[in-house]
């Protein structure tokens, strides 16, 4: 086959470039209704932005600038009181607060100092957790004098706690217990979103913690601002939580129905080619994107430690396409493709594809990208069934 056997001859119906054009397509209906708590994301400049009802939020690399595209996010809650005023944390004898201290990672003096006396200290906050359940934990955190923090959960009883330790010099992790993830996020001036993923057992009582690890007591210092728990597998976007008022960010809804969705699509073959940032999710109801309409379903679904899947159901049956070899770097950004006809379909995941037999020709009426809980950089819709070295060429 000649090299140009391997691009795609045909010109894309549907060509939906988030990240260098950062607008949406007018034939997107895109809502996130919200009730006056903070809806986050970050600015070109690196900082952390605020956006209103409705409007898309287009995110950036806090380290490069660069735009990932359209971030998609399911709805969370942030179960944090004061998630930027420390001082209203339960504090030992130990710890001082000082508030509005330095500038935080929005760009707003409103981060705090939290100077500590005594090693293995720093404020604590009590909230009550589901049993079974998972949850992350983030706080954004900046050196002051000592560079050993400690993110920690513990109710006092039984539970043997979580916990992990991150030098903020080194940007090094020294310790980690009982969890099931953890990282760090860099930001301008210094700053570090680091955050911890564990899930309950039996217990519902949640004590978190954020102190000096330092092995030597003494006078400590660091600056930390933005605390937040939310119920889920790894961080979403910063939500703001200035009191005790409920702080939930309602989900982001992107479609396409009507004329809008069937000028571009063909029910007989086609491909989708996503360029997406994954984030694993233990449920499998987590999709990149999905066509659907009544009893049809066809989409990439995002599971847990699997990968990127494509699933085909009609009439209240399914073939999922197998995940083996598709998995991906949490956070990382993927490229995958699904092309199908009448009997069909491949999902192409880089050089690894996989072929799935389909049970019918989908119809859907609608077209739906996210949440995903990451962003979409680049989406195209090709209106026939793409070979499979063109799929490898999109994916490469």
């Amino acid at each position: 086959m000649s090299v140009r056997n391997t691009f795609p001859q045909q010109r894309p119906t549907l060509n939906l470039d988030f990240a260098n054009s950062k607008t949406l397509d007018p034939r997107i209906t895109f809502t996130r209704s919200q009730t006056g708590n903070g809806v986050t994301y970050v600015g070109e400049d690196g900082l952390i932005k605020y956006a209103s009802a409705d409007e898309p939020r287009f995110d950036h690399d806090p380290e490069t600038g660069e735009c990932l595209g359209l971030l998609v996010e399911e709805q969370r809650s942030n179960l944090l009181s004061y998630s930027e005023d420390f001082s209203q944390w339960s504090l030992p004898s130990s710890i001082t607060i000082t508030p509005n201290n330095i500038v935080s990672p929005d760009g707003t003096q409103n981060a705090d100092l939290v100077s500590t006396t005594v090693n293995e200290s720093g404020p604590f906050v009590s909230i009550t957790a589901s049993q079974n359940t998972t949850y992350t934990l983030s706080v954004f955190l900046k050196y002051g004098n000592t560079p050993t923090i400690r993110l920690r959960d513990f109710d006092g009883g039984t539970n043997p706690g979580h916990h992990v330790i991150f030098n903020l010099l080194t940007q090094t992790f020294s310790s980690a217990l009982n969890l099931d993830d953890y990282g760090y996020i860099p930001y301008p001036n210094g700053w570090y979103r680091v955050w911890m993923t564990f899930t309950t057992g039996s217990y519902t009582n949640l004590s978190l913690q954020v102190r000096s690890a330092s092995e030597v007591s003494g006078d400590e210092t660091f600056y930390a601002w933005g605390g937040q728990i939310e119920p889920g597998p790894s961080p979403t976007s910063y939500i703001p939580r200035p009191d005790t008022s409920t702080a939930t960010r309602n989900p982001d809804t992107v479609t396409m129905t009507g004329n809008n969705f069937s000028n571009w699509y063909n029910p007989s073959e086609g491909t989708v080619f996503v360029d997406s940032l994954v984030k694993y999710n233990p449920e499998a109801t987590k999709f990149v994107w999905s066509l659907y309409g009544g009893s049809i379903d066809h989409s990439l679904r995002q599971p847990h430690l699997t990968g990127l899947r494509f699933r085909a159901v009609i009439g209240g049956a399914f073939t999922p396409a197998p995940g083996t070899g598709f998995n991906a770097t949490n956070g990382s950004t993927t490229k995958a493709a699904v092309a199908y006809d009448s009997t069909t379909g491949r999902l192409q995941v880089g050089t690894s594809g996989d072929d799935v037999t389909m049970i019918g020709t989908a119809d859907p009426t609608i077209f739906k990208i996210g949440p995903h809980n990451g962003t979409i950089s680049k989406l195209t819709y090709y209106p026939t069934r793409l070979t499979n070295a063109q799929l490898q060429t999109l994916t490469k």
